[in-house]
């Protein structure tokens, strides 16, 4: 596989999940009753594994960027609830736990791991002298 194509690949998984987290938070109702996993918790995990995969394919000098494009989706999202949807409520903890969770992956990414989706590519093609 190409990097090219693994790169595609990634970008598909990213908007993939992004698309379910579109769905899930415009959506009547959500796709875990929050008897079994609370609201927030919800949002931190999410966002902190849309951040992380975003960050597998994200050099390091443009981890903010791509950090910050989750976080707006997340602002956008409660914004669209808010106007958009009689079901849904906008809340600020919901975007408090979104940048939560975007926080946390930020934290893992800086310390030198962003791109590591790439790195594990080369890894697995065999070039492991990379």
């Amino acid at each position: 596989m190409t990097a090219t194509t693994f790169r595609r690949l990634w970008i598909g998984a990213v908007l993939g999940l992004a698309t379910f987290i579109v769905y899930a938070s415009l959506s009547p109702q959500p796709p875990v009753p929050s008897e079994i996993l609370s609201d927030k918790v919800g949002h931190y995990l999410a966002y902190l594994s849309l951040a992380l995969l975003g960050s597998g394919i994200t050099s390091p000098d443009r981890l903010r960027f791509t950090l910050l494009r989750c976080f707006l989706l997340g602002a956008a999202l409660e914004i669209a609830q808010a106007l958009f949807t009689e079901h849904r409520m906008a809340e600020w903890g919901d975007l408090a736990a979104d940048a939560a969770g975007i926080l946390t992956a930020w934290l893992i990414a800086s310390q030198g791991r962003a791109g590591w989706g790439l790195r594990a590519a080369t890894w697995l093609k065999g070039d492991r002298a990379s």
